[in-house]
């Protein structure tokens, strides 16, 4: 579930700048249930995706410096028998594994 909280948490960070109304580094580290360490982890990782992130000491909040936007997303969905045998990633790779046979819908 990991996983799913750091998605999260970059869902909330990208809202809060775009909005412009982060507050303090320390602030919206806490606000994000995170270190103010890993809250500079998490905006390097944006950066490097080559995104222009600044912190603005008027507004009191991250601002995006650039033109660029982010998209984050995801999604659980259920699918049917029907619907699950459209999806070939890793099928090929995993067809000579007895468990394959045994576990997914025929």
């Amino acid at each position: 579930m990991e996983f799913i909280k750091q998605i999260e948490r970059l869902q909330l960070m990208n809202k809060l700048i775009r909005e412009q109304r982060t507050g303090s580094p320390e602030a919206l580290a806490e606000r994000l249930g995170v270190s103010r360490r890993q809250l500079y982890v998490y905006l390097e990782y944006l950066k490097d995706m080559g995104l222009d992130i600044q912190f603005s000491r008027r507004l009191n909040s991250f601002v995006f410096a650039c033109e660029k936007q982010v998209y984050i997303d995801w999604r659980f969905e259920v699918l049917t028998s029907k619907d699950a045998k459209e999806f070939v990633g890793g099928l090929a790779t995993f067809s000579n594994y007895s468990y394959v046979n045994h576990y997914l819908p025929q």
